[in-house]
């Protein structure tokens, strides 16, 4: 495990890489790198009256909110692990922010209206967009700006997932500020 440091509050820590792909750390409000919730997300295909869809695919992951939380107000640091750096972590990485329920976050990643005058295509609406940096051997440093509450998902593409329907979401919940 590579340790580096990292500006942040005004100081200078440490941070560990994440030790496996997929995972992330995120600056909390005490100044500390805390693990996101790894979770294995269900994929979904069906109807969406949301997206106006007969045949929507919806990432869905179990639980109303994750436990690591940060509050709205500041630019948000991820550290995010990948197979290597060497590729813009926008092609990636991917950022969405869950519809949160009671017992289930949700997005829509597709959604297919061929069969009127509308195509197929990918949903990119709650999609984030993000600034990304390397960071040691094989992560990133993602900042994301002007985040509103609610509950977010971090998807890393990885060629090495034998089975695309049961993919690892990163998960954090932002909380208002008081």
């Amino acid at each position: 495990m590579t340790f580096l440091s990292q500006r942040a509050f005004g100081q200078e820590i440490q941070i560990e890489e994440p030790e496996y792909i997929g995972e992330a750390l995120i600056l909390n409000d005490e100044g500390n790198f805390i693990s996101t919730d790894n979770e294995i997300a269900a994929i979904h295909v069906g109807a969406s009256l949301k997206v106006n869809s007969w045949n929507a695919i919806s990432l869905v992951v179990e639980g109303g909110k994750a436990a690591a939380r940060v509050t709205e107000g500041h630019p948000i640091t991820l550290v995010v692990k990948a197979v290597d750096n060497q590729t813009n972590p926008l092609s990636i990485v991917r950022i969405y922010k869950l519809d949160g329920k009671k017992k289930k976050r949700s997005t829509i990643l597709a959604k297919d209206n061929s069969d009127n005058i509308m195509t197929s295509k990918t949903y990119t609406k709650n999609q984030l967009k993000f600034t990304g940096k390397k960071y040691g051997t094989a992560s990133y440093v993602i900042t994301l700006n002007d985040v509103k509450p609610g509950e977010y998902g971090i998807v890393v593409s990885n060629p090495n997932n034998v089975d695309e329907t049961r993919m690892v979401v990163a998960c954090f919940g932002v909380d208002k500020a008081q």
